[in-house]
């Protein structure tokens, strides 16, 4: 499999060289005391300030904020997680979207969820260490509360390794545990992923019947409980890697599904694709664009993950049952 994507890059407001202005912190708390003692002065701050101010909080974090902000809160924007981290890519294109809508005013932010709780969890972390590439020059101020009684220590140590600074035992510092995200990512997609049930159904891909595909598509959804828009935008997503398949890769080229909390889907060939690092994360500047395809994919599934190796390149995709 190849693919043409000079659109896949990231964001830059500025170049590389200048010196990083987003503010990209993590909070680890281990009770509200500590919540409320990090992300109350930094959402103030914002709002002292006049900026837009911003709350991406589940319902009971966001009601501890509400009542300790008092009349303040009217000047935060409450957004339900479930809404703005809907997946990975459109998470993305949700920052960038605030970002251009702001211009050069600054951002203040305080965001909390749960990726572990996630289907393929590090996608989610591989979002947390591109976004200080992505925006690297954008005026966001950010804290990212995780904590620290709930979550195991492996996530927590992606975390460290994902924000240049951290808050912790009541003090903001830089975070001598973060990584660069291009070396981070490159161990990310270093990962083989998890091998395929031998039970999950697969057909051969050919050239001239993709209808063939989408029947196939079609009859595993019905064991998974996805229909709906859900089994669309997967119609549409396989179609779609499978004829770059088809074009570009070399044969032969197989479709495998199995059930995992929703549907997977793997396309597989022969190929070497060497995708560029950050593939799929910013949308092209229009649909003619090379590289509109695989980003569009990654708009349309939970997550998209793409491997190459020896035996070819896989590109498995998720959709969650509906």
């Amino acid at each position: 499999m190849t693919a043409e994507a000079p659109g896949d890059r990231p964001v830059q407001a500025g170049p590389t060289s200048a010196p990083q202005r987003v503010q990209h912190c993590a909070l680890l708390y281990e009770d509200e005391q500590e919540f409320l003692a990090g992300s109350l002065p930094h959402l103030r701050e914002g709002i002292d300030a006049g900026d837009p101010t911003f709350a991406v909080t589940p319902r009971k974090d966001a009601e501890v904020l509400r009542d300790s902000l008092g009349r303040d809160a009217s000047a935060v924007q409450f957004i339900d997680p479930s809404d703005f981290y809907s997946t990975p890519v459109r998470a993305m294109a949700g920052m960038i979207a605030v970002a251009r809508s702001l211009g050069s005013r600054p951002a203040w932010v305080v965001a909390s969820a749960d990726w572990s709780k996630y289907p393929d969890a590090m996608e989610w972390v591989r979002y947390d260490s591109i976004f200080n590439m992505g925006f690297a020059n954008a005026d966001f101020r950010g804290y990212c509360c995780y904590n620290t009684a709930v979550l195991s220590p492996e996530v927590i140590s992606l975390v460290r390794q994902t924000h240049p600074n951290i808050h912790e035992g009541a003090r903001l510092r830089k975070n001598p545990d973060y990584r660069n995200p291009r070396d981070f990512v490159a161990d990310v997609d270093s990962r083989p992923l998890p091998p395929s049930p031998h039970s999950a159904a697969s057909m051969e891909v050919r050239p001239d019947d993709l209808h063939a595909v989408r029947a196939f598509v079609t009859e595993q959804a019905k064991h998974c409980h996805v229909a709906g828009d859900a089994l669309y935008n997967l119609l549409v997503a396989v179609t779609e890697v499978a004829t770059n398949a088809v074009r570009h890769g070399r044969a032969p080229v197989s479709l495998r599904a199995w059930p995992d909390n929703g549907l997977i889907c793997e396309i597989t060939d022969s190929g070497h694709w060497q995708p560029e690092e950050f593939l799929s994360w910013v949308p092209p500047e229009s649909a003619l664009k090379s590289g509109f395809g695989i980003w569009g994919v990654g708009m349309l599934c939970d997550t998209v993950q793409v491997r190459t190796g020896p035996q070819g390149t896989a590109v498995r995709l998720r959709v969650c049952r509906t």
